[in-house]
């Protein structure tokens, strides 16, 4: 008895043609809420569709300076390799070529006074040198120790982590310090439906302070933008729109259901009038 008397009910709102209007209209503006412009999907989406372009101002020479806590890989080859044993063997290494690049690996750790402990050398400044200033640097030191030195820096703490609305949170290790935020987003397998693609934070920390910056991965201004190129321990946070809204893959499917329901509706108040 309930559901006939809910029936006629709704059979009587669709007779009145103010009430179907009514309906009509709420589910045309919940479709409207719900459908997303494709401008805020594709990334970099104010570049023209040209076949090719130029990005003038974009950055294209990049060093991440050295930092306290950094540790280093640093190997030194030359004529006498015997003369550089205790250096390689520091790093756990033996030699320059035996062991490949590894987070086992023990490096040499800058200290709280910015300088890296050297064997023969002594301490030697490393905070702010870039990796290829650092290297300059020991090889002229090491010209003192043995013949044509040739000395490799790494990074073996280069790391970033990856958190909010992406596929994959995590931190990430990388022995390449060129590594760009497109990069960091893609190791995360990428942003999700819900990730907000114009307001991507970038947490940094510099000479002790903590800095932070907004990137617009729609815009072609992220390819100029100083956190394009992600530094160490930098934090990348995505953040999600309002859990309300229907993810954009979903869309389709809730616009064919909503266009079904009209029509039912409209064969119900086309057959009952």
């Amino acid at each position: 008895m309930l559901n006939l008397h809910l029936n006629r009910i709704i059979l009587s709102m669709l007779k009145n043609k103010n009430y179907y209007l009514f309906f009509v209209m709420i589910v045309f503006a919940y479709l409207l809420q719900s459908c997303t412009s494709t401008k805020k999907v594709i990334y970099f989406n104010d570049l023209k569709d040209t076949v090719k372009g130029s990005l003038g101002n974009a950055q294209y020479i990049f060093e991440t300076p050295i930092q306290k806590n950094d540790q280093l890989w640093i190997t030194v080859g030359g004529s006498n390799p015997l003369d550089l044993m205790a250096l390689n063997s520091a790093t756990g290494t033996g030699t320059a070529s035996s062991t490949p690049l590894s987070e086992s690996s023990i490096g040499f750790l800058v200290e709280a006074d910015g300088k890296i402990k050297i064997p023969y050398i002594g301490k030697v400044k490393a905070e702010g040198l870039s990796r290829l200033q650092l290297e300059d640097t020991l090889t002229t030191l090491f010209k003192d120790y043995t013949k044509n030195p040739v000395v490799n820096v790494r990074f073996l703490n280069y790391k970033f982590s990856v958190m909010g609305a992406v596929r994959n949170q995590g931190r990430f290790n990388m022995p390449n310090e060129r590594t760009t935020i497109l990069e960091a987003i893609s190791m995360a397998g990428d942003l999700t439906d819900l990730g907000k693609r114009e307001n991507v934070l970038v947490v940094r920390e510099e000479n002790g302070e903590r800095k932070y910056a907004r990137v617009n991965l729609l815009s072609k201004d992220v390819f100029t933008s100083p956190y394009y190129y992600l530094k160490t321990n930098d934090v990348v946070y995505v953040e999600p729109v309002k859990a309300s809204f229907i993810t954009r893959s979903g869309v389709p499917q809730y616009m064919a259901i909503l266009a079904v329901g009209l029509s039912l509706i409209t064969t119900i108040v086309y057959f009952t009038k």
